[in-house]
């Protein structure tokens, strides 16, 4: 592995190490799981390690207990709870928006190279209709637009610090439009803001019969495939000419889910499976995701047989290449009707020898 994800705001909204930051001092956010910031920068450095520090954005329990007039409300005034009892913080809220990009600023000090935003959403339980919110901070704009509105000016406050900028989205907002208004994340806009979209497509997380397919975790090659040929497919018809988007690098699966009533135990062969179909997709990034951070290795390459992969990849994609210039340089009226090219091969149907060329990632770009 080449790169590590590190939780600098968690999940309860506690930042991780000792952060000398003007709002995380106010509100005594720091709850100081790493000892030694200083010292985990200097060794993964020195590994040459790519670090993304990961920064969960709206679902904040301690910011909204903390500062109240940040947090969602329901009609009575009371602090929003989603089902599980956890406050957020109201995604239309600016103040909201300047603290993450203050905690963002001082990962960069600390020596992260990316920062990843999580949870950067709504939430998305029943009881969120009891929200209410105030027209000074919707100021007309629906959900999509607000977060799409925070990534853009997230991304160039941290740009000027020479970070990347990342953000963790749902595998399902690219095939429901209601999904994506629900939780406010449009992938197509989204990726125009981002340096790196990471999809969250893990088998597990489609149900029954999406994709064509009876049990997506029991499928994990064709399940990312299918997910990933329809970023490649929004991606393509929502890309504009001189506008760069973001680099896809996927989340995938390395974990068992043995609460679904149809799954498969995950180990090596199914990690790897997951790779191919990212590398067969024509994508070349991914990481990998397990809540008890214990990793399959044996689905990996060494150093050497990553090397070689590299160069079969290359080598296929400029193949293809070469055939799809050739084919457009041929007049159509000439060609014989049972000589003609084939139509454009749709992506599910690419071989994995054949995949589609993968724009170039931002130098330091973790594989």
């Amino acid at each position: 592995l080449n790169a590590v994800v590190i939780d600098v705001k968690d999940d309860q909204g506690r930042i991780t190490y000792a952060m000398d930051s003007p709002t995380v001092n106010e509100i005594g956010a720091c709850q100081v799981f790493i000892q030694d910031m200083p010292a985990l920068m200097a060794k993964l450095k020195e590994h040459g390690i790519y670090t993304i520090a990961r920064v969960v954005a709206f679902r904040d329990p301690y910011l909204a207990e903390q500062k109240p007039e940040w947090s969602l409300h329901v009609a009575d005034g009371k602090i929003y709870r989603d089902n599980k009892g956890l406050a957020w913080v109201n995604p239309y809220k600016k103040e909201v928006w300047d603290y993450l990009i203050e905690v963002g600023k001082k990962a960069g000090e600390a020596g992260f190279d990316e920062i990843q935003f999580d949870y950067i959403r709504f939430a998305v339980d029943r009881t969120m209709n009891d929200v209410v919110f105030d027209d000074a901070d919707t100021q007309g704009r629906n959900k999509t637009q607000a977060i799409t509105e925070f990534i853009g000016y997230a991304h160039d406050e941290l740009a000027k610090e020479g970070l990347f900028v990342s953000a963790d989205v749902f595998g399902t907002i690219m095939r429901s439009e209601e999904d994506a208004a629900a939780v406010g994340q449009e992938y197509e806009d989204m990726a125009e803001q981002l340096d790196y979209i990471c999809p969250m497509i893990y088998p597990s997380h489609y149900g029954p019969g999406n994709f064509g397919i009876e049990y997506p975790d029991t499928q994990p090659y064709d399940t990312i495939l299918n997910a990933l040929n329809g970023s490649r497919e929004l991606l393509a018809a929502s890309a504009k000419e001189d506008a760069p988007q973001a680099v896809v690098r996927p989340w995938l699966q390395d974990f068992t889910a043995s609460y679904l009533e149809h799954y498969i135990k995950y180990g090596d062969e199914q990690v790897r499976q997951q790779i191919q179909a990212v590398y067969d997709a024509g994508y070349d990034q991914w990481i990998l995701w397990d809540a008890g951070v214990s990793y399959h290795y044996g689905g990996l390459l060494t150093p050497e047989e990553a090397e070689e992969e590299d160069q079969r990849i290359s080598q296929s994609r400029a193949a293809l290449e070469t055939e799809r210039d050739a084919a457009e340089k041929v007049p159509a009226e000439t060609v014989p009707a049972e000589n003609a090219p084939p139509e454009t091969v749709p992506p599910e149907a690419v071989p994995s020898e054949n995949v589609p060329p993968e724009t170039v990632p931002p130098a330091g770009a973790a594989r």
